[in-house]
């Protein structure tokens, strides 16, 4: 069955910055697992839970997407959308120490009473450019490859941290050499004024030809 994040976190669906913040601060605190040695399973299922529906609303380009496709949507995308599936693959006790070391964990970098107005961002994060070598068995048959991104992604409090994101490259047969593969969204967002930038991926042949 689908989660809901926003209930998770205990907030609606136009839940502002400020309130996702909060609602992930009491739903994490109530479910720590060290804080329910009674129900630890139950516990440690609804702390990862819950760091997930964080990890997906605080991010604009995700919480779009959930909101439109629902978690399933999200980690499956229908055929013609262009994004690739989410999963999360943080460490939410890291997540639970990160926020928490600060502080003052809701402070924000913007008045709150401009919440509720609409945010116009002011530039395009850089993309990433990654290559890829492939054999030609596998351009002309087709395959699958991950590729690991070291990206900037923002966390709590707007504050800019660096992940090892893995991202699934399938192999489509009839791929040549020199194609650059695009992932929407799915590079470097460093700063909350800006749109994440994209992940370019060039698909490089191993027989030594010149890409472009």
């Amino acid at each position: 069955m689908a989660r809901d994040y926003y209930a998770l976190l205990g907030i609606s669906r136009s839940a502002t910055t400020r309130e996702i913040l909060t609602g992930y601060q009491w739903a994490a605190a109530k479910w720590h697992p060290q804080k329910n040695p009674g129900a630890k399973v139950e516990a440690q299922s609804r702390f990862h839970d819950i760091a997930e529906a964080f990890d997906v609303l605080i991010d604009p380009l995700r919480r779009q997407r959930y909101d439109a496709y629902g978690e399933v949507g999200l980690k499956n995308p229908p055929l013609g959308l262009d994004f690739d599936p989410y999963q999360y693959v943080g460490d939410p006790f890291e997540l639970f120490n990160k926020f928490f070391s600060s502080a003052d964990p809701l402070s924000v970098a913007y008045e709150p009473e401009l919440e509720s107005l609409p945010v116009i961002p002011s530039a395009k994060e850089t993309a990433i450019e990654l290559e890829i070598e492939c054999s030609l068995g596998e351009l002309k048959e087709g395959s699958s490859r991950c590729v690991v991104v070291e990206r900037t992604r923002l966390g709590p409090g707007f504050v800019p941290y660096k992940e090892k994101k893995p991202v699934p490259l399938p192999i489509r047969p009839g791929w040549q050499d020199g194609m650059r593969i695009i992932f929407k969204g799915e590079g470097n967002h460093s700063d909350k004024n800006n749109t994440p930038g994209d992940l370019a991926v060039l698909i490089k042949q191993k027989d030594g030809r010149v890409s472009f």
